[in-house]
C-alpha cells in the first residue's frame, strides 16, 4: 500500500520539478538562438598543378628586322628614251640577287614614276605596279606609257623577299622623236692611200729641186744639163 507521505510529496514538487524543467529549456534554446552560428566547413579546395609558360612563337618575316641586302640591277632602260610621237617606250627590266650574287626567284618589286613633270603611268593611270621575278630574278615593268611632257624623270625600283630589300633608280627621257644617230663611215679617205702620198711627196721634191737648178744656173741657154726622173720613188737627177 503506498505511503501517504510519498503520495504527497509527488503532488506538492512534481508540477514544480516541471516547471523547472520548461525553464531550463527555454533559457538553453534562447542561448543557441543568441549564439552566431559558425560558417559551414569550407569544402577542402582542390590544388591545381602550376601552369607552364608556353614556347614564344618564332617570330614571322613581319616581326624580323629589316636586313638592306638585296641588291637590284638595271638591266635595260637605264638612260634610255622615250619616243612620244612614235609612242615607243624603252624596255624597263631589273633582275633582284642577293649578297652572294644568287638570282632570287619570287621576289615583290615595285615600279613608281613620278606623280608630276615628264613621267609615264601603268595601265588604269597607277603610278605604280607591283610584280614578282621569275627563276632568273628578272622581271620587266610592263603594260605602261609615257605621258605627253618632254624631259628626264627616275623611275624607283623597290624590291623586297622576306626582311631582306633593296632598291634602284632608273633614269630615262622622254622625248618628241628619236633621232637615230647616223653610221660612221668606216672607209678610208683619200689621203689614207699610200700611192697619194707617194705621189704627193715625190711632187713637191721635184718642184724644190727645179727650182734650185734653175736658180744655180741663172738660166743659162744652151745648157746640156737634163732633169731625169728616176723610175719608182720620186727624186731630183743629178745635172749631166
Amino acid at each position: 500500500m503506498p505511503n501517504p507521505l510519498s503520495r504527497r510529496l509527488r503532488r506538492r514538487w512534481l508540477p514544480q520539478g516541471l516547471a523547472v524543467l520548461l525553464v531550463v529549456t527555454q533559457i538553453q534554446g534562447a542561448e543557441q538562438a543568441a549564439a552566431p552560428q559558425q560558417a559551414p566547413a569550407a569544402a577542402p579546395q582542390a590544388t591545381t598543378p602550376p601552369t607552364t609558360p608556353n614556347p614564344a612563337p618564332a617570330q614571322s618575316a613581319a616581326q624580323l628586322p629589316v636586313e638592306q641586302s638585296l641588291k637590284v640591277r638595271v638591266l635595260a632602260g637605264n638612260n634610255e628614251m622615250n619616243d612620244l610621237e612614235r609612242r615607243i617606250m624603252a624596255p624597263l627590266v631589273v633582275q633582284v640577287v642577293d649578297q652572294n650574287e644568287r638570282p632570287i626567284e619570287s621576289a615583290e618589286v615595285v615600279f613608281r614614276f613620278p606623280i608630276s613633270g615628264p613621267s609615264a603611268t601603268f595601265a588604269g593611270g597607277k603610278s605604280s605596279v607591283t610584280a614578282r621575278t621569275n627563276g632568273t630574278g628578272q622581271v620587266a615593268a610592263t603594260n605602261w606609257m609615257a605621258n605627253g611632257q618632254v624631259g628626264p624623270f627616275e623611275v624607283h625600283v623597290n624590291a623586297s623577299y622576306g626582311n631582306q630589300v633593296g632598291e634602284a633608280t632608273v633614269s630615262m627621257t622622254n622625248v618628241t622623236r628619236v633621232v637615230a644617230e647616223p653610221k660612221k663611215s668606216t672607209a678610208k679617205g683619200w689621203w689614207s692611200h699610200r700611192w697619194v702620198k707617194v705621189a704627193v711627196i715625190g711632187g713637191a721634191a721635184l718642184a724644190i729641186g727645179l727650182g734650185v737648178y734653175f736658180g744655180t744656173r741663172g738660166g743659162s741657154k744652151g745648157s746640156g744639163s737634163t732633169v731625169t726622173i728616176n723610175p719608182g720613188s720620186p727624186g731630183v737627177g743629178a745635172p749631166q
